[in-house]
């Protein structure tokens, strides 16, 4: 008993593995690997496998230790904010940690309004070395 004509099932097979493909990588890449990082519309946004007070801690320290200007640092319940005036430049970067689960935490970087995927990555990587 056939549902549906081998040309309709070929096509339907095709689309389904390429849907189920690419949902499958950025899952392994995003959950297990904790390396996957996205840029989109001006925000650099991870998932770190750490607790929210690790990727916290790491975050005050690499702004500070790379003296960037605070202008307001507040964290609570799981959700933390960090706003700083980049060294040597007019841009302001914003930083924030949200809980995820236990042992992952996200982690969203925009500088400037508009973005700058460059900067937000550098700051990424200053955040990644205190956590390593």
């Amino acid at each position: 008993m056939k549902l549906l004509p081998n040309r309709c099932r070929n096509v339907f097979l095709c689309l389904f593995l390429l849907v189920f493909a690419s949902s499958c990588a950025v899952v392994a890449g995003g959950v297990i690997s904790g390396s996957t990082v996205a840029y989109l519309r001006g925000v650099v946004k991870t998932k770190e496998l750490q607790s929210f007070d690790k990727v916290w801690l790491a975050a005050v320290e690499a702004i500070e230790q790379n003296e960037f200007e605070v202008n307001r640092k507040e964290s609570n319940e799981g959700k933390g904010l960090i706003e700083a005036k980049i060294p040597d430049r007019d841009k302001i970067a914003y930083i924030t940690i949200k809980y995820y689960r236990p042992e992952i935490t996200d982690v969203i970087i925009r500088v400037g309004v508009w973005g700058d995927e460059d900067e937000s990555r550098r700051i990424l990587s200053l955040i990644r070395e205190k956590l390593n």
